[in-house]
């Protein structure tokens, strides 16, 4: 199944007609098409942060550690759910807290420093492979006869299949006109 994006204008119609009392969630869900956690989602986004809480975040918000560590300490000492916490922070996805807390708690403070993900891969595999290829050691005069061979021998095979190629390309009866 698809993920479905909802349009700002669509997800404030659904929330006013629930706050007009046009209907409960499930009535609204089964009208709009929707699952009714969706519309709990939207209500509970707007009644804490406004119609910006409706609206669709551009990127992913990057938090210090500092911030992270201020959060979880803040959540520990008012026994606060992670929900509760994300709502006063200004947190829009709380799950996010309830990871810092994983995190801390299996590789300590240290573990909430540095960017999260995957590091970007900026080269090509050419460039990836000339850069290893740099990295060796100079070749002696041997290897570089070595290499002079097999790239001469490479060369060689290639002609040799263009050749192949053009061939079967003839037709095999002179009257054929291909």
């Amino acid at each position: 199944m698809k993920y479905k994006t909802h349009s700002f204008e669509f997800k404030v119609k659904v929330v006013n007609e629930y706050l007009n009392g046009e209907g409960g969630y499930k009535f609204l869900g089964e009208k709009h098409n929707i699952n009714r956690s969706l519309i709990q989602k939207w209500v509970g986004q707007y009644k804490t942060y406004g119609y910006q809480g409706l609206a669709k975040s551009l990127g992913n918000t990057q938090y210090t550690s500092e911030f992270k560590l201020t959060v979880l300490k803040y959540r520990e000492e008012n026994q606060l759910s992670y929900r509760e916490t994300a709502e006063y922070f200004g947190i829009k996805h709380f799950p996010t807290i309830a990871n810092w807390n994983r995190k801390i708690q299996e590789g300590g403070p240290a573990a909430l420093e540095g960017k999260q993900g995957r590091p970007r891969k900026n080269m090509s595999k050419k460039e990836n492979n000339q850069k290893q290829v740099s990295k060796s050691e100079p070749l002696n005069e041997t290897e570089r006869e070595e290499l002079e061979r097999l790239r001469e021998e490479l060369r060689m095979k290639e002609l040799e299949n263009i050749i192949l190629k053009k061939l079967n390309a003839l037709p095999t009866n002179p009257t054929d006109k291909k």
